[in-house]
């Protein structure tokens, strides 16, 4: 009977050991594997807000794009996470991949002692195709060049057939017209949608609409001007103002420029404006031409 007892203690032992084995492994499927669930989970926002920071600094300037995306997952990860940016070759796609050793506790019972997690995310900008606080100045389509000077209003003599350039978004009349300006049309304005152009010079209320517009970020330049600013203005581009009178005007794409100047005394009034490309919060596509201004999203 003795040693049939010790046979049992024998087996209990064993049973406990295995058990405990058992747990173990529980414990460490339920912690470790926990805790590199939370990590990747840290790892993914981290990239997808890397990526949409980066991404706003394209097309114009890939170096800086890189280095926002860098920046931002550095100030949001820890100091071991390796990490890795790269731009499209044609500045329009942004990636970001992460890598980071996590600890593991339980799991070093089995010679675990870490795991590696990884995120990628891939952020892009695609042409604005509709967006609200657009100025009621109608450019027509061309070949922008970033930097250059460009009239977004003409002055008497150089429009066509009374048209120069204004349009009416919202409604007609100069208070509509001069508040659009100073504040941006609130409605949707979206590609390949038809308004209405404004006749006359409207130098009146051009010129306060604009001047009101430079006051509110005076010391302003092309070179210096921060995202945000009221002289950063977002442009109907137009497919032709070849119209007569108060006509229809077909909206093919946006653009965004700098506003440097009103000019011109009379019916000679004129806005100037130099081309840049950004990115704004708006509806984009690829599918659409571009004129500069763009949506950003993450696509991976």
């Amino acid at each position: 009977m003795l040693r049939s007892l010790r046979e049992e203690k024998g087996s209990v032992i064993v049973i406990v050991a295995l058990s405990m084995t058992v747990l173990m492994g529980f414990a460490a499927l339920i912690v470790d594997v926990g805790n590199l669930y939370l990590n990747k989970t840290r790892l993914v926002n981290m990239a997808d807000a890397a990526a949409l920071a980066g991404v706003q600094d394209l097309p114009g300037s890939p170096e800086l794009a890189v280095a926002s995306a860098y920046s931002y997952a550095m100030q949001n990860g820890i100091s071991s996470d390796v990490i890795g940016v790269s731009i499209s070759s044609n500045n329009t796609v942004l990636t970001v991949n992460v890598e980071r050793t996590v600890p593991l506790f339980f799991a070093k019972v089995f010679a675990m002692t870490s795991a590696d997690v990884e995120a990628r995310a891939v952020a892009a900008i695609k042409p604005i195709t509709e967006i609200s606080g657009v100025v009621p100045f109608g450019v027509v389509k061309q070949q922008f060049i970033y930097g250059q000077p460009y009239t977004l209003k003409d002055g008497a003599g150089d429009g066509y057939d009374g048209n120069y350039g204004a349009l009416a978004l919202g409604g007609n009349g100069a208070n509509v017209y001069n508040g659009n300006i100073e504040e941006g049309y609130n409605g949707l304005i979206s590609i390949g949608e038809w308004v209405s152009t404004e006749p006359g010079n409207m130098s009146g209320p051009t010129g306060n609409g604009v001047e009101y517009r430079i006051n509110l970020d005076p010391g302003a330049t092309f070179a210096t001007v921060q995202k945000g600013s009221p002289r950063i203005l977002v442009v109907p581009i137009i497919d032709s103002l070849d119209v007569n009178g108060r006509s229809q005007v077909q909206i093919v794409g946006f653009a965004a420029f700098f506003l440097e100047s009103v000019g011109g005394q009379g019916n000679k009034n004129y806005v100037t404006g130099r081309f840049i490309q950004t990115v704004m919060s708006g509806d984009s596509s690829s599918g659409t031409p571009g004129y500069g201004l763009y949506g950003s999203t993450l696509i991976e």
